[in-house]
């Protein structure tokens, strides 16, 4: 092919008029010319088939299956023979018109389309240079990029920006022929366009006269080449120096204060945008016998003249002030769920880091949606990305019921639904099947809908909130707006969804139930929750208490409705994450807490029992549960000590509360030779009660164990996560990052290891080398 051109410039500048013009010039010079028109007002080829409205790429394929797309259907034979393709796009304010403009070309590509011609002129929308209208400039598309102005402002600020746009894709290489001046006849015109063009280094190839002619054409329907009218000999010049061979430039945009500087003439060294320390300097610039000069403007004396590229003292600087400045809010590596609370006072609920729960916000939030049993979660999303969470959502509960037989319904079978976006909704705007779809689910009856964006929906812009339009006093819908990976990680997911069904669902003024409990922030995602909430639901029951809302894990609507009834919440885990969804309940609703988490341990959950007991005036209860244990763990206790008395005990766990272990470890005999406590993103720092004689280490490395471990010579190594090189001299055993409840817990630890201490299992598979030795060296 002999040139693939585009022609660039802000909307509304005279783009198609100057493409169309320039593709019959280059037609009657004897050029097989294509035109592909790349703005959604799909109008590019206009004057080439006599007003004729072509169907557009993007229209065809929202209707063709893939194979069945014929490419005789959406090219068009023009003027002359011109190829004519308009690409088309979504209805203004939906979808993703770059993500069409991709599309678009991908087809025309597996058709190779351009094949069959000499020349390719793309016309493109400039005014957003983003990836999809970037892309023919990317080298295998355009190999020559012209530049369409006039002398207004926001005109040369696009040209700017699209000089930016080539900047990131070519670096220093050199594409751009120069700029097209279509005049406007404005005060000053032609002195701003002189003085843009030489501080960016290109030539203005064309000047477009305004003319009446182009008003008589746009009626007919067709070019100046065509009609004979002048100032066609403007764009036969231009088509002859295409075909004569263009000298080619490096895009060196301005920055903002520069530009507004060489526009407005205010004098002043000009440094160009983006372009490293070292750049070479704009070539001399050439064009047309009719082009302006820019190295002889026609404007004021004061024309800037490209400045060496700008040194990197203001950006050091700028890092230097960074670090002795306090950061600011938006970029103190924290994320923020944001809401006003019941006096109009902005809440934040902040992620403090990311690195516990990887997964995207949508995930976490589906993840814990489902839990809303008699509800339906909607995911706004590809089938794959509503896949991936209904599988990780699932596999959780399908192990639990294989493994240890226990049933959450929610996990085998979650209540997830999916609006199934395709690349046709990320194009032309997926918020009609959205509306689609709950219309079809609330036929269904179910007790409110929430709905889940995703990252192509965010990306596009569908806007969620308008389903709210559907909703009714039968069907509450509740839109969680996570947008994928935008809003963050798993965590804040969780956080939104949180905030945003309580926030849509209960009820503020719920008339108190006496004798009640909620309980707040179960784990779903640990194998434990069921099990634990059974051994809290016991002691309650004992208590004279029941349940009457778990936020958020297997509860209904009514239930969470009624929330505010209850006249105390309890935390399954008083860790960061719960101590924010504390202060929310509190903040927004009032709500009474009880300023401990779930119990493990035997002195925990005894305080634990004491504390709900006295707020109930149960107390006579909690002393006969916690009389009865004390008998059961003394027995056990006094059993274990023979074997664990003396025996060292090392501990290395991002756990930061782990007396419970501690303690039945002591009461057991046991010497607790070191304690090594790696940073984790839900806890403040270690705490204990148990006295200062601890060889405790915070912020401990963990490749540091082996040596600890040579060092201290434990019997029993205790940690989250065991490695196979640990020494066989050491017991090794995990603690679980989600420890069982009750009074048992650090008993039930203890006995395993004075089982597997007493009964000596090394297990055969250590003898192995033993077994080669003799049997086949």
């Amino acid at each position: 092919m002999l040139n693939k051109i585009a022609v660039y410039g802000k909307g509304g500048i005279g783009k198609s008029t100057i493409s169309a013009n320039l593709s019959a010039a280059l037609t009657e010079a004897g050029v097989h010319v294509l035109q592909i028109g790349c703005d959604p007002k799909h109008d590019s080829t206009r004057l080439l088939t006599r007003g004729q409205k072509i169907t557009t790429v993007l229209d065809y394929m929202r209707v063709t299956g893939h194979a069945d797309c014929r490419i005789k259907d959406v090219l068009f034979e023009g003027y002359a023979g011109i190829g004519c393709v308009e690409a088309g796009g979504p209805k203004p304010g939906v979808g993703c018109a770059g993500r069409g403009i991709i599309s678009a070309f991908e087809l025309l590509e597996r058709f190779h389309v351009e094949d069959h011609y000499d020349a390719a002129i793309y016309d493109v929308l400039g005014d957003v240079v983003c990836g999809g209208f970037a892309v023919p400039i990317r080298r295998e598309y355009a190999d020559t990029i012209f530049i369409v102005t006039s002398g207004e402002f926001m005109a040369l600020y696009a040209a700017n920006n699209i000089l930016r746009g080539i900047r990131n894709y070519d670096g220093e290489e050199r594409r751009v022929a120069g700029v097209v001046y279509n005049r406007r006849d404005v005060g000053g015109e032609d002195e701003r366009v002189a003085r843009f063009a030489e501080a960016v280094g290109l030539p203005v190839c064309a000047v477009v006269p305004r003319s009446g002619a182009f008003a008589r054409c746009e009626a007919e329907n067709r070019t100046l080449i065509e009609a004979g009218y002048e100032p066609a000999g403007v764009f036969r010049d231009l088509a002859r120096t295409v075909l004569s061979g263009l000298r080619l430039h490096e895009a060196i945009p301005l920055t903002d204060d520069g530009l507004e500087s060489v526009v407005f003439g205010t004098g002043g060294a000009v440094s160009p945008a983006s372009v490293p320390a070292g750049a070479a300097s704009p070539a001399a610039p050439t064009g047309s016998a009719d082009a302006v000069n820019p190295a002889e403007p026609t404007g004021s004396a004061n024309a800037a003249n490209p400045a060496p590229p700008a040194e990197a003292d203001n950006a050091a600087a700028g890092n230097a002030a960074d670090e002795s400045e306090p950061a600011a809010a938006a970029d103190d590596g924290w994320k923020r769920t944001r809401g006003e609370n019941a006096s109009g006072e902005l809440v934040s609920l902040n992620v403090l880091y990311d690195d516990p729960l990887h997964g995207c916000a949508f995930n976490g939030a589906v993840t814990m949606g489902v839990h809303l049993t008699d509800a339906v979660i909607l995911a706004h999303a590809p089938q794959s990305c509503a896949y991936i969470s209904y599988q990780t959502i699932s596999s959780s509960g399908r192990r639990g019921l294989f493994e240890r037989g226990a049933l959450l319904p929610s996990a085998v079978s979650p209540n997830l639904e999916c609006s199934f976006m395709d690349e046709n909704d990320v194009i032309f705007g997926g918020a009609d099947k959205l509306e689609a779809k709950v219309l079809e689910i609330k036929k269904k009856k179910p007790k409110a809908i929430v709905v889940v964006s995703s990252c192509p929906s965010g990306i596009i812009g569908d806007d969620i909130s308008r389903v709210l339009r559907h909703a009714d006093a039968d069907t509450p819908i509740i839109p969680v707006k996570t947008d994928g990976n935008l809003t963050g990680d798993y965590l804040q997911g969780m956080l939104e969804v949180y905030t945003s069904l309580a926030r849509g669902i209960i009820k503020r003024d719920a008339e108190t139930v006496p004798d009640t409990v909620n309980v707040v922030f179960e784990k779903v995602v640990a194998k434990n929750t069921g099990s634990n909430f059974k051994v809290i639901e016991g002691f309650l029951r004992r208590l004279g208490l029941s349940v009457n809302c778990r936020f958020l894990c297997e509860t209904t609507f009514d239930r969470l409705r009624n929330f505010t009834s209850a006249p105390l919440s309890l935390l399954a885990y008083n860790d960061y994450t719960g101590r924010l969804l504390q202060r929310f309940f509190t903040d927004e609703y009032g709500c009474t807490f009880l300023d401990e988490g779930f119990p493990v341990g035997f002195d925990e959950t005894k305080n634990w029992i004491l504390h709900v007991a006295d707020f109930f005036g149960k107390n006579r209860a909690a002393e006969d549960i916690i009389r009865e244990c004390e008998n059961g763990y003394r027995e056990r206790m006094d059993a274990l000590k023979p074997v664990l008395r003396g025996r060292r005990l090392m501990v290395v766990t991002f756990n930061h509360n782990i007396d419970w272990i501690l303690k039945a470890a002591m009461d057991a005999g046991m010497e607790i030779v070191k304690i090594g406590i790696l940073k984790f993103s839900q806890d403040a720092g270690f705490v204990t009660r148990l006295g200062a004689d601890l060889n405790v280490e915070e912020d401990y490395d963990g490749s540091s164990r082996g040596a600890d471990i040579l060092k201290y010579r434990p019997d029993v190594m205790l940690t989250n996560y065991s490695f196979a090189n640990e020494s066989a001299a050491v017991l090794s055993d995990t603690i679980p990052m989600c420890p069982d409840v009750g009074f048992y817990s650090g008993l039930d630890m203890t006995g395993r290891w004075a089982a597997l201490l007493e009964n000596n299992l090394r297990g055969e598979w250590m003898d192995d080398q033993r077994f080669v030795n003799k049997y086949y060296a």
